[in-house]
């Protein structure tokens, strides 16, 4: 197969899942899905990464790594060297917790310019050191060579004291809700990102102008606010993208004709697990299963009292053994406690090792050695696989519930500095801090577990397609056909 010299455009529909994409496009609320799925090929199940967080999920896919090499664990998590919660927004309230002003400069200063790791190039950097030409838009992760100058909304600047302007790395074309727009014609009702139809404005713009670049990337948020309250199954946000993508395709003249001029990727970035209905049940509250530890509080800085803090991504969740003398067995049998905790993990001393609320035993795992999973990494294992939900037969590891498993969790409990655990709820149930959003009826991500890590993509308009079903394995592919 061979490269391909038309343009690439992948386009990223958070939350978008396999079977209400199936049923939207079989019961007809999706033809321009239709033609895409029809005319290309359909993968239904590209596994994510870990945990299912936007932020963790576009950084795996521009870089070609996991968090471990990315260093971008979270949309929320614990910085050790500052002792303080880094936050990209989670939740109004939350936000305001760790402090409004410090989020505005992580988010759209520190996660790109600091936190994502130098070791790494994204996809834009690498066609930058080529000298072509890239687009992002909508994309919370975009770091490129480019030097882009940011000065925050005046509604920003009153209310975080922020008044400099920041130099920032991107793409050449360069697009997020009121900070850069391409087209005069887009109006950003959401300050921090654009809405679906600003999205697809823009990204119209570079078509109708035939500005297109060798690759472009345009994120499509709106879909995922809709499940977590309406659910998985909903299928309105789902007709709504879809007129918008009919109205794109249709200034190729033909659909066909669209295929003809451009390569297109439609991608979801991470799934929902359905969340029960009772929130004095289906909400686990950590600081009341961490009882008798004293836990740090988001607004004031950290106390030599602390002993743990707490990260919450709906759920998944960081635990941070902050304190000198915590006893971290203790805090791990109080987990253990708790029948609605899935998987409890923690590394040491080269290994990582699995309990669970749920199941009984333990698992430890560890790169390399004689046991074979199906994307062809190595591993020694030992203890209950049943807590992974893991088959082995003749050497070879077949996952169950939570795909490629070992390498995404090895991943997370290397992702940055710090003594600390990783949990998962089971399916129906979330965690909560004290000020951290709730789906209560609704829907939620985070988990390592199928619901949320298992996605759909369409690639159309060439025959090449990556040799591998995850995220994780899509640079490499995309930078072949440039």
């Amino acid at each position: 197969m061979t490269p391909s010299s038309k343009p690439i455009v992948l386009l990223i529909i958070d939350t978008l899942m396999t079977r209400p994409l199936e049923e939207a496009i079989q019961n007809g609320y999706a033809p321009a899905l239709k033609f895409f799925k029809e005319k290309g090929n359909y993968f239904p199940q590209m596994v994510s990464s870990f945990p299912t967080m936007s932020v963790t999920i576009e950084s795996t896919l521009l870089t070609g790594e996991y968090s471990h090499k990315h260093r971008l664990p979270a949309l929320i998590w614990y910085h050790e060297d500052e002792q303080r919660i880094v936050n990209y927004g989670t939740g109004i309230k939350e936000i305001m917790k760790t402090g409004f002003s410090q989020f505005v400069k992580d988010m759209y200063y520190g996660l790109n310019n600091v936190h994502l790791s130098r070791d790494v190039k994204t996809i834009h950097e690498e066609l930058g050191k080529r000298s072509l030409k890239s687009a992002a838009i909508n994309a919370f992760v975009y770091r490129g060579k480019h030097i882009h100058e940011m000065k925050l909304p005046p509604a920003l600047r009153l209310t975080t004291g922020y008044n400099s302007t920041w130099k920032i790395q991107g793409p050449p074309i360069w697009s997020l809700g009121s900070f850069s727009k391409l087209s005069p014609f887009t109006v950003n009702p959401q300050i921090f990102s654009g809405n679906y139809k600003a999205g697809f404005r823009e990204l119209k713009h570079l078509i109708r102008k035939n500005k297109l670049p060798p690759f472009t990337m345009c994120v499509i948020q709106d879909l995922d606010l809709r499940i977590h309250f309406k659910g998985p199954m909903d299928m309105k946000g789902i007709q709504k993208i879809d007129r918008e993508l009919q109205k794109m395709l249709n200034l190729y003249g033909s659909w066909d004709n669209a295929l003809q001029e451009a390569t297109w990727i439609i991608l979801s970035d991470n799934g929902h697990a359905p969340m029960g209905d009772r929130k004095d049940h289906h909400v686990i509250h950590l600081r009341k299963v961490l009882d008798g530890f004293t836990i740090m509080k988001g607004t004031t800085p950290i106390s030599p009292k602390d002993e743990l803090a707490l990260a919450v991504n709906q759920r998944m969740a960081f635990i941070y053994c902050i304190g000198p003398n915590v006893n971290k067995n203790k805090v791990i049998e109080q987990l253990r406690g708790d029948e609605r905790i899935d998987i409890i993990a923690w590394e040491e001393e080269g290994k990582n090792h699995v309990v669970s609320g749920v199941l009984e035993g333990k698992l430890s795992f560890w790169p390399g050695e004689d046991y074979v999973d199906e994307y062809k990494q190595t591993w020694g294992i030992s203890g209950e696989v049943t807590l992974l939900d893991i088959t082995i037969r003749d050497n070879q590891i077949t996952y169950g519930n939570y795909p490629d498993a070992l390498a995404r969790l090895s991943s997370s409990l290397q992702s940055h500095q710090g003594n600390y655990l990783v949990v998962t709820a089971k399916p129906g149930y979330e965690f909560k801090e004290k000020a951290s959003p709730i789906h209560v009826g609704g829907a939620a991500h985070g988990s390592l577990h199928k619901y949320e890590s298992l996605v759909p993509m369409i690639v159309a308009g060439t025959d090449s397609y990556p040799k591998k079903e995850r995220i994780v394995d899509l640079k490499e592919w995309i930078l072949s056909l440039i």
